[in-house]
């Protein structure tokens, strides 16, 4: 199930001007089989939308009053929540994903 359909299924708020409007592919989580190249440069582009979009306080504010066990995975509120056999510690943010790019050299 796509992001957008995950989030419409559990009831999420409307978050009228939403960036990720139209967008969902971005958000989602990684497909099987989907190089992680590909999710990572995705999954960057999702959080640079999240960034800059006035509904961030309210999308963040719906997801932080799910259960963990209810969070969507893939990028939600400029957050990337991975599989739990994926991560390390929680949900990367934005400026954890740049800190992380920058150690590995990318501008």
């Amino acid at each position: 199930m796509s992001i957008i359909g995950l989030l419409t299924a559990i009831g999420s708020p409307g978050l009228p001007g939403a960036r990720c409007r139209g967008r969902g592919y971005l958000f989602d989580e990684a497909e099987p089989g989907e190089p992680e190249a590909l999710v990572a440069q995705r999954h960057a582009q999702a959080v640079q939308l999240c960034r800059g979009c006035k509904s961030l306080p309210a999308c963040a504010a719906w997801v932080d009053s799910l259960k963990p066990s209810q969070r969507p995975r893939g990028v939600v509120a400029g957050r990337i929540r991975l599989p739990r056999s994926a991560r390390t510690a929680g949900d990367l943010t934005a400026n954890q994903i740049e800190s992380t790019e920058t150690t590995k050299g990318n501008p």
